[in-house]
């Protein structure tokens, strides 16, 4: 089996131009497989899906971190999300409906309240190929098919209350 480069897939805060590295697939912006965004507070995630394989991604299937909490998804057509829930709480988002064709990448955006404590939070993702095979982003960061991360650092201000 031919291996394609890995490529960055990214899932972080408030989007800002990163740089790709060939050696990730699927991370959270700002930049490559371990990312930075302040802990406490409504921040903008786009998590950022190549295609890897000779034939079309047709589906994403991104597991949420139990203290992240999902407020609403970007419209994207002809993309549409669907929500996994547990106990009224955003367990995934699942998008499906749309085609990323061979070497062409779509980026898909979401709100969602941070963590209020700083620390490390893993980002799985089940990518789905139009032959209905998948690839699953859930590995350490030294793997070959590595989960983003995303560390939440300290926070400008206090939490709930505006940076000084």
């Amino acid at each position: 089996m031919k291996r394609t480069p890995r490529i960055a897939f990214l899932c972080a805060a408030f989007t800002a131009a990163a740089t790709m590295t060939a050696q990730a697939h699927v991370v959270v912006f700002p930049s490559d497989l371990v990312t930075t965004a302040p802990a406490c507070g409504v921040l903008k995630f786009v998590v950022r899906v190549p295609t890897e394989k000779p034939i079309p991604t047709t589906g994403l299937r991104l597991r949420i971190p139990a203290n992240v909490t999902v407020i609403a998804v970007a419209p994207m057509l002809p993309w549409h999300a669907d929500f996994e829930t547990s106990k009224g709480r955003i367990v995934a988002s699942a998008w499906s409906g749309g085609k990323i064709m061979p070497r062409e990448f779509e980026e898909f955006a979401f709100l969602a309240a941070a963590p209020k404590k700083i620390g490390t939070v893993n980002w799985d993702a089940r990518q789905t190929y139009q032959d209905g095979s998948t690839v699953a982003w859930t590995g350490s960061p030294q793997s070959d098919n590595p989960h983003s991360q995303t560390v939440f650092t300290a926070p400008r201000g206090a939490c709930g209350r505006p940076p000084r």
